[in-house]
């Protein structure tokens, strides 16, 4: 299916360059839905048909690492769509979209090694889907904290004021990012903690420690500690920035980190 791919990449790069020309311009859109939310729309669909061919296949569940890459990347994508309809987030694709192509390209790239797929059970489908959601919040939530940063350091500056007038208020980026914090905790939460009540049920195998959720427990605390600083001396700017983005690197880390480095071995 490298022809849903093709069309994928280049719809993402469309409405990313359409976002950069809205923002460069200071241009409001005279339709609540511009064209780049359609392009984006269309390609996150291309995506999915992508998807289906890449990771899915039936109800086996391909657990390779282009495979996992191209599912949280959708994921992420359609959370971003389905939030920007209500939202005032749409403008975040301008870093959104141009990671995901740097994703889907990574993914294609990789080498490919011997499949490792499943079927999914009841508790591991439940299990997935709270993780991706809690990826996909945590994901945005980073985007929305190095937007909100930049945004605050031009308006110190006081530069660039059409890409000012073009973003949202910063007291809605703050907010936004906030509540993007909260719900990606709290599915993280979730995440940690069916795994460790119900992992006979969901892996097949009692829980134990294991560096993955030592690095995904470190990731907990982190953003835990975040959410406290946020609410008792009201951290925000670039501390938010570091703590958001130490945080989600730790959870990348821990899944994307130990996936590439066994799938290495798997290829020597």
């Amino acid at each position: 299916m490298f022809l849903a791919l093709l069309t994928a990449l280049i719809l993402y790069c469309a409405a990313t360059i359409l976002i950069a020309r809205q923002l460069s311009s200071g241009h409001q859109p005279v339709s609540n839905t511009p064209l780049s939310y359609y392009l984006a729309g269309l390609a996150v669909l291309a995506h999915g048909v992508y998807l289906c061919d890449s990771s899915l296949n039936g109800f086996q569940l391909n657990l390779s690492l282009p495979s996992m890459i191209v599912l949280m990347a959708w994921m992420t994508n359609a959370i971003f769509m389905l939030a920007g309809a209500t939202l005032p987030i749409r403008r975040l694709g301008i870093l959104v979209y141009p990671l995901t192509v740097i994703s889907l390209i990574f993914a294609w790239a990789w080498p490919q090694s011997e499949q490792a797929t499943t079927t999914p059970s009841a508790w591991l489908s439940l299990h997935i889907v709270i993780s991706l959601l809690s990826y996909a919040l945590l994901a945005i939530a980073v985007i929305q904290s190095i937007l909100h940063w930049y945004q605050e350091k031009l308006i110190k500056a006081r530069t660039q004021p059409a890409l000012l007038a073009a973003l949202p208020p910063l007291q809605t980026m703050e907010s936004l990012w906030l509540r993007l914090v909260i719900g990606g905790f709290i599915g993280l939460s979730l995440t940690l903690a069916s795994g460790a009540l119900f992992s006979q049920q969901i892996f097949g195998r009692p829980f134990s420690f294991d560096h993955h959720t030592v690095l995904a427990v470190m990731a907990w605390l982190v953003f835990a500690i975040l959410l406290v600083k946020r609410f008792r001396n009201g951290l925000r700017g670039a501390q938010a920035v570091i703590w958001t983005l130490l945080g989600f690197g730790l959870i990348q880390l821990g899944y994307f980190g130990t996936k590439i480095v066994s799938e290495l071995l798997k290829l020597q």
